[in-house]
């Protein structure tokens, strides 16, 4: 069932929309009185703290008041999240699925499954791009099933858009790549991403800033509360829709449709109502695999293949066994030369493989 795709006409103003909201509140929060401001700054973050303002963080596990120890383990977590992302612009599809795997940020209540990761394979269960301009993709999900909306909006920028486009204008007088090629290769290179749920608004926009992978606004003010370890990547909408980029045919077809649209290195693509429903009939959803697993599973795939051939090797050295009535055939004509030279079938037989052993 697709009713979460809902109408595809609209979805651009609908996710700007959301985003617009989010800016707004965020501006609202910083420009409050002192007393009433929760905003945890930069420059508060690198020591410009006044001990008279009362503010809280949950790390350590309980919420209490920030010390001056909580700030120098703030900035600690800032360098730590900055050399996992290795302090680069962008970020892959591949490197976001198993940075949330091996540092997740778990959910504590009863019943919710561990990471986003988990979330993300039981509950997103799908994800189309519905829309593109330039390197600009407009994608669309499911919603979880305690979510207010029923569709989420994640936009992903590929930073190697130019260059999948430079590849194809020289493609004629060079090595004739194909859209779907350059398709192929594109959806592998760096990208930053946005998305519309509360979860990558309070715990992951602050790690995609300072990560470089932010696409939409830019967040400076700490989570102490939600994220203060600043651990995990991306929520679920953000992993389903990651996966299906990397490895969906459908999602490698769309971009190779607003590849081959490029002209003078810009495209535009938007897909009618019929066109997104029709992409997403019959489809199951992309598995969402860390590298670890990938080679896990590579691994056992060689393991089959090498006992296939050993096995083929094996039976092609075993003699093949007569069929029965050659075997019948066989020991009748031994009868009868064992009845010729006073010998039983199975001395002719015998005689006949020593015999054929010599020669």
């Amino acid at each position: 069932m697709n009713d979460w795709l809902g109408k595809v006409r609209g979805h651009v103003g609908e996710q700007k929309g959301r985003f617009e909201t989010d800016r707004r509140e965020r501006e609202a929060a910083g420009r409050a009185p002192a007393d009433k401001n929760i905003i945890l700054t930069e420059r508060e973050v690198q020591g410009e703290w006044d001990a008279g303002r009362v503010l809280f963080t949950t790390l350590g596990g309980q919420a209490r008041p920030i010390t001056a120890d909580d700030l120098a383990a703030f900035r600690q977590n800032m360098r730590q999240a900055e050399r996992r992302f290795k302090g680069g612009k962008g970020i892959t599809a591949r490197q976001v699925i198993d940075l949330a795997s091996s540092t997740p940020l778990r959910y504590v209540s009863p019943g919710q499954p561990s990471s986003d990761i988990d979330k993300a394979r039981r509950e997103i269960t799908m994800a189309a791009p519905v829309s593109a301009l330039n390197g600009t993709i407009r994608f669309m999900t499911n919603a979880g099933p305690d979510s207010k909306v029923s569709r989420h909006h994640v936009v992903v920028n590929l930073h190697e858009f130019e260059g999948a486009a430079a590849q194809l204008a020289a493609a004629s007088r060079k090595d004739g790549k194909t859209p779907k090629q350059v398709a192929s290769w594109l959806r592998k290179q760096k990208l930053s991403f946005d998305c519309d749920c509360e979860r990558h608004r309070y715990f992951f926009r602050y790690v995609a800033t300072i990560g470089g992978f932010a696409a939409g606004r830019k967040e400076t003010g700490y989570p102490k509360i939600r994220n203060p370890r600043l651990i995990g990547v991306a929520c679920k909408h953000v992993l389903r829709v990651m996966t299906e980029l990397e490895s969906s045919t459908a999602v490698l077809r769309f971009l190779e449709k607003h590849l081959a649209s490029v002209s003078e290195y810009k495209a535009r693509t938007q897909l009618t109502q019929m066109e997104a429903e029709d992409a997403l009939k019959a489809r199951t959803p992309a598995r969402i695999k860390t590298s670890e697993q990938r080679a896990a599973e590579a691994a056992r795939v060689r393991e089959k293949r090498a006992l296939a051939r050993s096995a083929k090797r094996a039976s092609a050295k075993r003699p093949s066994r007569p069929d029965p009535a050659t075997r019948r055939s066989t020991k009748s004509a031994a009868a009868t030369l064992g009845n010729q030279f006073g010998m039983t079938p199975d001395q002719v037989l015998a005689l006949l493989a020593q015999h054929a052993k010599k020669g």
